[in-house]
């Protein structure tokens, strides 16, 4: 395939495996990101090693969230709540023309953090880019909930877009590390039980394999900023447990990788090639296309675990956070007013 350049200084060279994803990686390393890196490597990967050490602990994981409280949404944007059968979401609106297109946006954070404070500022931006309103799904978590609890919440936060008259062609899944494998697992979930399938699913630096010996293996293990080994380990222990029962039992989860793909539409992965989860994106798109399914994998040099959250001071982020915005315009071509390039800030 010919040689692209994005629209930032950062060039990006493009190829496809025969039979195989189309492969697009960026090169280049700005200052800004050097800086999140090293911020993110001094403050949340410490946290986050020493939770590894006593998850036991009664950690205020609700707490988490409201860390984010601080992050600001794109100027305009409004928000409306929204309750689904067991947790709430927020339908998250982009100034401008009222989008044609929606997003059903399910956050990243371990199963275990995030939500409407921490994450706002990333869905803001990624609805704002792809010129659609988000449905941000506050789903149940790790570890009062079972993951399979989330997929559930985000089956039926897909149920109410349709509800809602919206056309499944014009609907797109969007989800971050923890966040990517559940939109994976819905989407997979909602063909199972009968329902259409979206118009493309976008994986943010996604989890796709609880196996975790290839992740561990492989040289970005020893690169990330945000979990170390012993972090991976504790999490995969941590995940398949079942505490519902009223005792703790050991609960089999399947990964996205594991499971029929057939039918899925075109997805878009990003990953940064130093991350933990970056052999998680590879595998996973190689599943993809192995099942027929049109699959884009766009790797970054040296950023850090969804360095989109970065997109209004990074320049890779404002890149990754465009693609994505482009990505959509192809799947879900927008109808009335029509697409407008939105400039990431």
């Amino acid at each position: 395939m010919p040689h692209r350049r994005g629209k930032t200084s950062l060039s990006s060279s493009a190829a496809r495996d025969q039979n195989g994803p189309t492969l697009t990686h960026f090169e280049g390393e700005s200052v800004t990101m050097r800086a999140v890196g090293l911020a993110v490597k001094t403050t949340v990967k410490p946290v986050v090693t020493a939770w590894a050490a006593t998850p036991q602990l009664p950690w205020p994981y609700a707490l988490a969230d409201y860390l984010g409280r601080p992050l600001r949404r794109v100027r305009g944007t409004t928000v409306r709540q929204v309750r689904l059968r067991h947790c709430s979401a927020e339908e998250v609106t982009p100034p401008g023309p009222a989008p044609s297109r929606h997003v059903l946006y399910l956050h990243g954070g371990a199963f275990v953090v995030g939500g409407k404070h921490l994450h706002r500022q990333l869905i803001s931006k990624v609805a704002h880019a792809m010129a659609a309103t988000a449905l941000a799904v506050e789903y149940r978590k790790l570890p009062k909930h079972p993951i399979r609890s989330a997929i559930d919440d985000g089956l039926d936060g897909y149920r109410h877009l349709l509800a809602q008259g919206i056309s499944p062609e014009q609907i797109i899944f969007v989800g971050d590390s923890a966040g990517g494998f559940l939109v994976f697992m819905t989407a997979i979930a909602a063909l199972r039980e009968g329902l259409p399938a979206p118009a493309g699913i976008v994986a943010i630096s996604p989890l796709t394999d609880f196996d975790h010996a290839g992740k561990l293996d492989a040289p970005s293990a020893d690169s990330c900023v945000v979990f170390s080994r012993r972090a991976v380990h504790t999490f995969g222990e941590f995940a398949h447990i079942d505490r519902t029962s009223g005792s703790s039992t050991a609960l089999r989860l399947n990964s996205p990788v594991e499971c029929d793909l057939h039918g899925l539409p075109p997805t878009l992965i990003q990953a940064c090639t130093g991350e933990m989860l970056y052999p998680d994106a590879q595998l996973m798109a190689r599943r993809l296309a192995e099942s027929g399914v049109s699959c884009e994998l766009q790797t970054w040099e040296n950023s850090v675990h969804v360095f989109q959250a970065a997109a209004g001071i990074a320049p890779e982020a404002a890149q990754a956070v465009a693609q994505i915005g482009a990505f959509a315009e192809r799947v879900a071509p927008a109808t009335g007013t029509g697409f407008v390039e939105r400039a990431i800030g």
